[in-house]
């Protein structure tokens, strides 16, 4: 038998792989080579190589007309085999009823992709205003509660990508400063808690807590946003102890306990709702 010399490059382009296939499982149509290289910061031909190999297993699908690319059907098989084993939006379904109704405002589920965090669902509240999230939007990594809880997991390539040139300020308050972000990191870390008042846009808070799988894993992130009145900054209380006890019972049925090794009791209501109402 004769053993190959493992390349140096290979778990390198494994992330490059990963980080291609969430990019085309993010985009709303088929995306050419050049956006998915300035998307990755990664050359043409490295990107075009990546593609040209997941087309031959079957992985994606290349659009004849306009030679974009998009996921392949042998993904969506391996995509449902996965949503029966975990499906967190089903999973997160009931607490973000529960948030909303509780709160008064709306309530948002993310997912981590890339370092960054992606809206996959949102339950508005039942006011005759209601500020929201709409699905597949994706929060700005530095200057957003729920973009800053997917850098804190994030691995030290993605946040070095994501906090990398001039940083976007939507607003005088936004959080563009690296060392400072950095530390709030910290924080998020340790607290499991965040929010960003007044940064994506003024007059709007967002409070979000991240779902763990363990102490290091990030598997999603809920929150609620809504007016900086009604989510003052910084909270605490009964608002900020409801966000983080979903948050937490979530982390639970994925077998993280992150949450009650900080010392954090999941509220009453939030734990009535995990026990199937017991």
């Amino acid at each position: 038998m004769t053993i190959k010399k493992e390349n140096s490059n290979t778990l390198d382009s494994v992330a490059v792989i990963a980080q291609l296939l969430d990019e085309l499982a993010a985009a709303p149509a088929p995306v050419g080579v050049s956006e998915i290289a300035r998307a990755l910061k990664q050359s043409k031909a490295r990107i075009h190589r990546n593609l040209v190999s997941l087309k031959h297993f079957g992985l994606i699908d290349q659009d004849e007309a306009t030679d974009k690319y998009r996921l392949g059907w042998k993904l969506f098989q391996l995509g449902e085999r996965a949503g029966v084993q975990s499906n967190i939006r089903a999973m997160a379904a009931p607490y973000l009823k529960l948030l909303s109704q509780a709160t008064g405002q709306s309530a948002l589920l993310s997912i981590p992709l890339n370092g960054e965090a992606l809206v996959i669902a949102a339950v508005d509240n039942d006011s005759d205003v209601s500020i929201t999230v709409k699905p597949g939007n994706r929060p700005l990594p530095h200057c957003s509660a729920q973009g800053r809880i997917a850098l804190a997991y994030a691995s030290d390539a993605q946040r070095e990508r994501l906090l990398s040139g001039n940083l976007i300020a939507p607003t005088p308050h936004s959080l563009i400063d690296v060392q400072a972000i950095h530390r709030r990191l910290q924080d998020i870390r340790a607290k499991l808690i965040e929010d960003a008042p007044n940064e994506a846009l003024t007059g709007i808070n967002v409070l979000a807590a991240p779902i763990l799988r363990n102490s290091k894993d990030l598997i999603g992130i809920i929150a609620i946003v809504g007016s900086i009145q009604n989510i003052p900054s910084a909270p605490k209380g009964p608002m900020t102890d409801l966000v983080r006890g979903c948050a937490a019972a979530l982390s639970k049925l994925f077998g993280c306990d992150a949450y009650e090794q900080s010392g954090f009791t999941i509220p009453a209501e939030i734990h009535r709702l995990a026990s199937g109402g017991k």
